[in-house]
């Protein structure tokens, strides 16, 4: 769901209608869905493709295995149309409890030649740009240096 339209400008009061917006309880997200209708309101917004767009998506970050393959392909899709997607990965209030569910410490078993291995489950992630936010306080604060870091890129990029 576009949360803000691209020909609207952002104002606090558009980040505060935003933020109202996240609610963090479905049961499951279709990330493959997602990715697919970032591309398509890019498109939609017809945005010069000569220039490079950046897109945050933000999730608890598991993703299905057997989704991986499409979002690499999708992944690759937008960025051969200068899109940039950061998958920002949220994981609640940092209690040591919660530590050990941390997608960090997550393991996975996979079955090579009829044989089990365990692997960390972000070893196969197929974002190769996330951050991982347990403090939603700090959530503005990451956002700011992200953006940081594109312009860094971008300028680089330019010159």
């Amino acid at each position: 769901k576009l949360l803000h339209p691209f020909h609207i400008p952002f104002t606090s009061e558009s980040g505060v209608n935003i933020v109202s917006n996240f609610t963090f309880d479905s049961k499951r997200t279709r990330t493959a869905l997602c990715v697919e209708s970032s591309i398509a309101a890019l498109e939609k917004a017809d945005i010069a493709a000569s220039s490079m767009q950046l897109v945050f998506m933000i999730s608890d970050g598991r993703i299905e295995r057997d989704s991986r393959s499409k979002l690499r392909h999708l992944i690759r899709q937008m960025a051969e149309k200068n899109i940039l997607m950061v998958m920002i990965i949220v994981e609640g209030e940092d209690k040591p409890s919660k530590k050990n569910e941390s997608i960090l410490n997550m393991k996975e078993v996979t079955f090579v030649n009829g044989k089990p291995q365990i692997k960390q489950f972000i070893e196969d992630y197929p974002f190769p740009y996330y951050l991982v936010v347990s403090d939603l306080a700090a959530l503005p604060e990451i956002l700011g240096d992200a953006l940081r870091q594109w312009w860094e890129m971008l300028a680089e990029i330019n010159s």
